[in-house]
């Protein structure tokens, strides 16, 4: 099905902050905490307005199904529970006091069995920390069906200007450590590929003097280029295997997990700290002070950018990375557990050039890492008549868009490909279902 390596776009990489040791920001004065900042359910919250949360505090719990508990990022007080203002479901504001005192209630934790060992990762709260904020718990419990040989270990941070997993591997490499460990005791795994980047030389160096005296852990040099950390390309780069269509990963006795990730879920086995923060690389041609801020969950990115900086010429602000991020609207909305970049951009970056008619040059098939056609979907959507449309999509495979951007990036006619991409794929998903 491939040929050679997946990813053929070569990107600016602009780590201009791999080398910046996490700093904490100042308590703001307010965080907003959405229930809804992860794949599936939503938290339900157990706390009411007036009460006195620490770091660390319960403030609501797992949904039914695929979801994870939340938890304060700050000390303070609860001051409202509302309809989050920024997407789905409902928010909780925390009033800071400025302390950031530690639950005392807060300890190790240790399990006796896998169903033990999935139960406490669930109440970490901690998701995929590489941007699809799925519950590790959930991606986990897969080893209850199927026997999990390999672990990935995403370390690749393809996405250009984010340095937080690099900063993990340079700064906790012993929860990485520790986080492999547990795998191997309540998963039972035997294989640990471990994938960088070439442009991460430290980091390499470091992980490879921490394993050097364990044989199941390999640390696996990977090609710079993006989207090198998406899971079908991290797992061909690495392994040399294919997920089919409609299979799971699980099914190749795999499983991915993202390096930060990992050293949270360590983390939490060891001191009790649920995930209530996380680093944050704001950069860009119209950031002041490039850095990376290690900010709580509901921080808005207004506040980021104030104590980073800003230049005049400031046009556009994406949340997480240039390629997959989200461009904001509204400054006060919060960053959540995967937002892993704040990205300030200058008027030249941020242009908007108007799309021209498609020359059919086919580069943006060349580009796709698993060489999907979107020239085929945008011609589908213009279609009249919903039954063709959805078969000439579905034959074409939208719904394994990665949604990675290089098909945007490489078109010379500008085309919004992504954003119809992503049309396409709600449509399908919206008329698969009753028509089954």
């Amino acid at each position: 099905m491939f040929k050679q390596k997946l990813s053929r776009v070569h990107l600016p990489h602009n780590k201009n902050t791999a080398a910046m040791a996490p700093v904490a920001i100042e308590p703001v004065k307010e965080v907003l905490i959405p229930m809804s900042m992860h794949s599936g359910n939503p938290s339900v919250p157990v706390v009411k307005v007036g009460d006195h949360v620490y770091v660390g505090t319960l403030i609501a719990e797992a949904g039914e199904g695929t979801s994870v508990p939340c938890h304060s990022s700050v000390s303070g007080t609860v001051t409202k529970i509302d309809a989050y203002p920024f997407g789905r479901g409902d928010a909780i504001t925390i009033e800071s006091d400025g302390k950031m005192e530690a639950d005392p209630s807060l300890h190790a934790h240790d399990a006796a069995d896998l169903d033990e060992f999935l139960n406490v990762v669930k109440d970490s709260g901690i998701v995929g920390l590489g941007g699809a904020a799925y519950p590790l718990w959930g991606k986990l419990s897969a080893a209850k069906k199927a026997k999990i040989d390999t672990f990935l270990v995403n370390g690749a941070e393809c996405e250009p200007y984010l340095t937080g997993d690099t900063r993990t591997m340079l700064d906790d490499a012993h929860y990485i450590k520790s986080g492999i460990e547990l795998l191997k005791k309540y998963i039972g795994s035997t294989r640990f590929v471990i994938g960088i980047e070439a442009n991460k030389p430290e980091a390499i160096a470091n992980l490879k003097e921490v394993f050097k005296d364990d044989s199941q852990v390999e640390i696996k040099v990977l090609e710079s280029l993006y989207p090198q950390g998406a899971k079908q390309v991290l797992l061909y780069n690495a392994t040399g295997k294919v997920q089919a269509p409609g299979t799971r990963l699980a099914e190749l006795g795999v499983l991915i997990i993202n390096v930060t990730s990992l050293a949270k879920m360590a983390k939490y086995f060891e001191t009790g700290m649920p995930l209530v923060d996380r680093v944050v690389t704001v950069d860009g041609t119209a950031c002041a002070n490039p850095q990376n801020l290690i900010c709580p969950v509901g921080t808005p990115v207004s506040y980021i950018l104030e104590k980073a900086g800003t230049k005049e010429d400031l046009a556009k602000v994406i949340i997480g990375g240039p390629m997959m991020g989200k461009a904001l609207a509204d400054l006060n909305e919060p960053i959540v557990k995967a937002s892993g970049g704040v990205i300030a951009f200058n008027e030249k970056e941020s242009r908007i050039y108007e799309p021209t008619p498609c020359i059919h040059c086919g580069k943006c098939v060349d580009a796709c890492p698993l060489r999907l056609n979107p020239t085929a979907f945008a011609k589908a959507m213009d279609l009249d008549g919903d039954e063709v449309r959805l078969e000439i999509l579905k034959a074409e495979q939208v719904s394994l868009c990665m949604q990675c951007g290089c098909c945007s990036y490489v078109c010379p006619a500008h085309r919004p490909l992504v954003q119809t991409n992503v049309a396409a794929m709600s449509f399908v998903r919206k008329n698969r279902a009753p028509r089954a």
